[in-house]
């Protein structure tokens, strides 16, 4: 653990899953002192707290958003809370940090954009970490430089893992709650449709697929209802067609994204990036990515790596704040992305219910109506 940096602001966590008492050492690890844990239950709050060498546990929100040493909030619970947490810590004057896909639905977003519009100094960003990856930022060069040529044609995005439910009944069970791969994983695809700057979807074709509805110990009165197979096809403003299958009944997480256009392709799989030229004998290697494993986080490999890179970029964003120095743009996604990418997501999950192509309409305003993209 390094020594606190004293440019970077206390820090609240809220979870205590794997994947967030993983992201209070990684806080430390780039400088961060973590101050307080928020869980569930009080003796939940209190192991965690204990097992992290956190001084300051509790289950109740205020008592952690109103603490005068707490400067960011990181939020890694369950997300029908990320909504409600985000708004209140944001009006409170905290910089926010929170898991993706930040709200169940666009209403829940809308109150997290309009929050982080209200108080504009202040941090308000999605923990979408791909868009970190050296492979994909390099992507994303290759693309403007234009590598592919005039235009992108087609965007072909193929990820398998293992099961994301828990072992025991939880919100990763229930789609409504922000369960299933489409939720979990395809949210950080359609962002990254934004990072390389592709274009915004204009309609959308799904297919979703519970193949998991029980298990050895999920079974009787609950079913799972979160999806494990989706199957997507969206089509961008600019021409481009994107496919995307996601699996989560298999073992090791595998990813490739790859682009075609009029000049080439570029495949970034895993955390390698190459492409090759039309009518060119061998790829062009780009970016030569390390798996890193999943270092015990809970979240697959490539999130991970990605998020540790992502904290590094917070803290240097908070010292050059520190030091008076001009803000420069940050990479990670704001609130209002986050928006578009929840648009997308329903419109998907009506496209399956309804076996149609659904055009993306985004929420503009809470009890207003929707604009289509």
């Amino acid at each position: 653990m390094k020594e606190a940096d004293i440019s970077t602001p206390g820090v609240a966590v809220f979870g205590s899953c794997q994947a967030a008492r993983w992201m209070v050492r990684v806080m430390q690890d780039q400088g961060f002192s973590v101050k307080a844990i928020w869980a569930r239950s009080n003796m939940e709050a209190e192991a965690t707290a204990q097992s992290l060498s956190i001084p300051f546990h509790t289950s109740r929100v205020d008592d952690v958003l109103l603490r005068k040493d707490v400067g960011l909030v990181v939020i890694f619970c369950p997300p029908s809370l990320h909504s409600q947490i985000a708004v209140k810590a944001l009006g409170i004057g905290k910089h926010v940090l929170s898991g993706v896909p930040g709200g169940l639905n666009q209403g829940e977003c809308l109150r997290m954009v309009q929050a982080a519009q209200y108080y504009p100094s202040l941090m308000a960003v999605l923990a979408y970490s791909l868009r970190f990856l050296p492979s994909i930022v390099t992507m994303r060069d290759m693309v403007t430089r234009g590598y592919l040529g005039e235009s992108v044609t087609l965007v072909d995005v193929r990820i398998s893992c293992a099961s994301l439910l828990d072992t025991k009944y939880t919100w990763s069970c229930d789609s409504g709650m922000g369960g299933g791969v489409l939720a979990l994983l395809g949210s950080h695809v359609i962002d990254l449709l934004t990072f390389l700057k592709l274009g915004r979807v204009i309609r959308v074709h799904a297919t979703l697929h519970t193949m998991t509805k029980t298990t050895d110990n999920i079974r009787g009165i609950r079913q799972i209802t979160a999806d494990d197979v989706a199957m997507l096809q969206l089509h961008l403003v600019g021409g481009t067609f994107v496919t995307i299958s996601i699996n989560s009944c298999l073992s090791d997480f595998l990813q490739e994204v790859t682009l075609c256009g009029t000049a080439g392709h570029l495949t970034a799989r895993q955390a390698d990036l190459r492409g090759r030229k039309n009518g060119a004998s061998k790829d062009d290697v780009f970016h030569l990515g390390t798996d890193l494993g999943e270092q015990a986080s809970g979240l697959p490999s490539l999130h991970a790596d990605g998020m540790v890179r992502m904290v590094g970029e917070l803290r240097n964003e908070f010292k050059s704040r520190q030091e008076g120095q001009q803000d420069k743009a940050s990479s990670a996604a704001t609130f209002k992305e986050g928006l578009y990418v929840q648009a997308v997501i329903e419109a998907l999950r009506r496209s399956s219910e309804r076996r149609e192509w659904r055009k993306v309409e985004l929420l503009q305003e809470e009890g207003g109506g929707m604009v289509g993209q």
